[in-house]
């Protein structure tokens, strides 16, 4: 117990785990205007000043199996032709996750069982009681902790090209439970996408599918290194497009608004605070010019 105490108190537990959670103890009533998806949806909209009751649903590294479950979990709470946004990030289109063991500890605490993609009552207890008995590698943190969590910071432009080689990688690269799947994967990701789109229609939500700005450092780097890459990735959102006609699809990611303007990212995928609040406004605006968001909520 006492080393559960120090591994839930360390930064890595509170960024990936402790604070993403807290607030699906207190989704609203009534949600006009919600977003689900990784960290790009968890970083990119900040709700707390627009005039919708709106959610955000994102956790980091959060896929579309789990995007799915969650909206299935609190389709309730949602309002009568309320907005939900569906990021469709670059390392979601041909990439399989075979096992979201490393993330359950998370679900656990807030998912019901039907909702949990391989649920086990033994597992549920030791994520969601003593999670330090499944922390495998992570318990390193307990010794050298990861800097707390700082939504304000800037990186200089060298640290930008560094971060954005290494990301660049990490999305076209295996992992121990993430792979490079090509065309299964294209069908898998595509079919999970569907499967969201069409509960949601089945529920009176409008989906939107909406890719995030990225910088143009990043951006630069999968034309020189990957060109074919966006190839299919914009296969991918216009197949979805042409099986649901009614299906909008917001595109931020090389927009001249965002992507030079490196002062409105914490690093090249992601934004700061500041950033947040102005791509917020502009969807809004974008939603409410499309006819999706009323005027005056």
């Amino acid at each position: 117990m006492f080393m559960n105490l120090l591994y839930t108190n360390t930064n890595y537990w509170k960024n990936t785990t402790a604070i993403s959670i807290l607030k699906f103890l207190n989704v609203p009533e009534n949600i006009q205007l919600a977003n689900v998806g990784s960290s790009h949806g968890h970083a990119s909209f900040d709700y707390s000043d627009v005039p919708y009751k709106s959610f955000n649903f994102a956790l980091d590294d959060q896929y579309y199996l789990y995007d799915y479950a969650i909206v299935k979990q609190y389709v309730n709470k949602f309002d009568k032709n309320a907005v939900l946004l569906i990021p469709v990030s670059y390392f979601e289109i041909t990439r399989i996750r075979t096992d979201f063991k490393d993330q359950r500890a998370r679900y656990y605490r807030f998912l019901d069982k039907k909702n949990m993609d391989d649920y086990s009552i033994q597992e549920k207890m030791l994520y969601a009681v003593v999670p330090v008995l499944t922390a495998g590698g992570t318990i390193m943190f307990i010794v050298k902790d990861l800097p707390a969590s700082n939504k304000s910071m800037l990186m200089t432009e060298p640290e930008l090209v560094e971060y954005s080689i290494n990301k660049h990688e990490s999305w076209t690269t295996d992992s121990e439970y993430v792979f490079e799947a090509g065309e299964e994967g294209f069908s898998y990701n595509k079919f999970l996408v569907s499967q969201m789109v069409e509960f949601c229609y089945a529920h009176e939500i409008q989906p939107v599918l909406v890719t995030t700005p990225i910088t143009s450092v990043l951006n630069n780097i999968f034309w020189e290194k990957t060109p074919d890459f966006f190839d299919d990735f914009y296969r991918f959102t216009r197949e979805l497009q042409e099986a649901y006609p009614s299906l909008p699809y917001f595109d931020y990611s090389h927009d001249p608004r965002f992507e030079n303007d490196f002062s409105l990212f914490r690093d090249a995928d992601h934004f700061n605070i500041n950033g947040a609040k102005k791509f917020t406004a502009v969807v809004i605006s974008d939603l409410q010019t499309g006819g999706l968001l009323p005027q005056t909520p």
